[in-house]
């Protein structure tokens, strides 16, 4: 059987990578074309005035792999469920039309161990899936954060901070953010007490986030306190003042840009999630929780959607492979759309931790009924 299981995983793994990559591509290929205008005028900006075209092609070359390089990963996030179960459609569909079902059939090998190449490839797909999202992802962030606007850079556009509040009820605000630094330009720290009056205002030319000390090392830093004669005018801020090099904060870069750019959040690593659900007002902690468990509710729904598609094909009898696959791809579809769906709506009365797991719930009893009829 171990010959029979690497027979069946080697040519899974096979059309895996060949759907995904066709997939990819032909994704890639659309938004060529749909925005060739904004690559070739990044090409042409890349390139030296008077440059040859070989080096302008190889600059349009670079900067569409550039920007579409990193989204590999995002594609993967997003489509290794489907792309998965479309490539045991393909295999099953090859090892039916060239009779192996029947041959591994009369060795006496039930259906239902025929299966199991399938569930265990899938379930560690979606482990690397896991890995991807903790370790790959938060680090390409910057880069898939970038729209058509910003081909040819190397992350997102710089962007004013607003009046931001951290957990202790301080404010931060900035002109200017570069997400791929992580500096602040001419930053501005109000401290207030417990009656949300400013008792000390904190400024610098620049800013950078020290991870260690949890907190932002300043560059002519500037400290002015409010003078206890003013202290019923919060507005009026005077003399004394004194020079710092740090402020303490949670308001760290990832926050800043989560506020920013609400897509970063399902880029997050779990210990990023983890800070940010320890920073009060960052963003709906619901969104978070849910971010957080959905990535291992989605590892047991890719699962259960294969163990309900596959008896499509797991056939003894001749069958119309047309029409078996419109079912298959009928029920995956709709499956991994609605469990998508569920996993990211806020359920009313139900915990985001246990409204994420609802469609395992749904689909554990469907998939059990669909393997029970499976005839072997």
């Amino acid at each position: 059987m171990q010959l029979i299981d690497r027979y069946i995983i080697g040519r899974l793994l096979t059309n895996f990578i060949i759907l995904f990559l066709l997939l990819f591509v032909f994704a890639a290929s659309i938004d060529l074309i749909l925005n060739l205008d904004r690559f070739v005028e990044a090409a042409r900006t890349a390139v030296d005035e008077g440059g040859s075209a070989w080096a302008a092609s190889l600059a349009f070359v670079r900067i569409i792999v550039d920007f579409q390089g990193p989204r590999v990963f995002q594609f993967y996030a997003f489509l290794h469920g489907l792309v998965a179960i479309g490539a045991t459609g393909f295999t099953l569909a090859q090892m039916y039309r060239h009779r192996e079902l029947v041959a591994i059939l009369a060795s006496g090998v039930s259906m239902h161990r025929i299966a199991m190449p399938f569930i265990a490839l899938i379930f560690a797909l979606s482990l690397v899936e896991l890995l991807n999202q903790e370790y790959v992802l938060p680090r390409v962030a910057p880069l898939l954060l970038r729209d058509h606007g910003h081909i040819g850079r190397r992350t997102v556009q710089e962007f004013k901070v607003r009046f931001t509040r951290d957990a202790a009820g301080n404010l931060l605000q900035s002109p200017s953010f570069d997400p791929e630094t992580g500096a602040l330009r001419w930053p501005t720290f109000l401290q207030r007490d417990d009656r949300g009056r400013t008792v000390r205002r904190v400024t610098a030319a620049s800013a950078a986030w020290d991870p260690h000390r949890e907190g932002w090392r300043l560059t002519e830093g500037v400290v002015v306190r409010l003078q206890e004669e003013n202290a019923a005018r919060p507005d009026v801020l005077g003399a004394p003042q004194e020079t710092t090099d740090f402020f303490r904060t949670d308001l760290s870069p990832e926050v800043l840009t989560v506020r920013h750019h609400a897509t970063y959040a399902q880029m997050l690593s779990l210990k990023q999630i983890g800070r940010m659900l320890r920073t009060a007002g960052v963003m709906d902690e619901a969104t978070l929780l849910r971010h957080k468990y959905s990535r291992f509710s989605t590892v047991l729904v890719n699962v259960l959607v294969l163990v309900v598609a596959l008896p499509s094909f797991l056939l003894r009898e001749p069958a119309n492979l047309l029409l078996q696959s419109l079912r298959c791809a009928a029920i995956a579809i709709t499956a991994m759309i609605g469990a998508a769906i569920f996993m990211m709506v806020q359920l009313p009365g139900i915990a985001p931790a246990v409204g994420v797991f609802l469609p395992v719930i749904v689909l554990l009893p469907i998939a059990l009924g669909r393997v029970t009829y499976v005839r072997t």
